[in-house]
């Protein structure tokens, strides 16, 4: 028969780490996200279209209500055009090396299809103060913009 091995009657002296304020951390982010999005211009509808994530979802992050999974704050560093690590430093971000320059149009003969009831519905709604949606629904149509 064997012997239990003995335990150290011993406590252990040091001091356990602090539980994290994950709260604040929660904070930083969004102030962090918020930054680098008005840094660029974006509203939180551009960002929530550049991201395929809900406004309200870009705001509840921005004001720290939310703890995003990694796979939403990848998308929203590759909607801000910055590496994933900058939504964590105080440091200006880097660009990301998937940010491409704008793209010249490569064949001026190519046509893009746009459904005119909904373009002039787009545009009604959003043209005349927020031009950067229209861009990204261009974009996302494979508009070139060039200039």
């Amino acid at each position: 028969m064997t012997t239990p091995a003995r335990v150290s009657a011993r406590a252990d002296t040091t001091p356990p780490e602090p539980e994290p304020d994950l709260e604040a951390i929660r904070q930083q982010l969004g102030q962090r996200i918020r930054a680098c999005r008005e840094r660029l211009g974006y509203s939180q509808i551009c960002l929530a279209e550049r991201t395929g994530l809900n406004r309200s979802y870009i705001g509840a992050l921005e004001r720290g209500e939310h703890n995003p999974g990694i796979n939403n704050l990848a998308r929203i560093a590759h909607g801000l055009g910055i590496r994933l690590q900058d939504l964590f430093t105080k440091r200006p971000p880097a660009p990301a090396a998937t940010q491409a320059a704008p793209q010249l149009v490569r064949d001026r003969s190519a046509h893009v299809r746009v459904n005119r009831t909904q373009f002039m519905q787009l545009l009604e709604q959003c043209a005349p103060d927020r031009p950067d949606l229209v861009i990204i629904y261009l974009a996302r149509l494979g508009v070139d913009f060039h200039g």
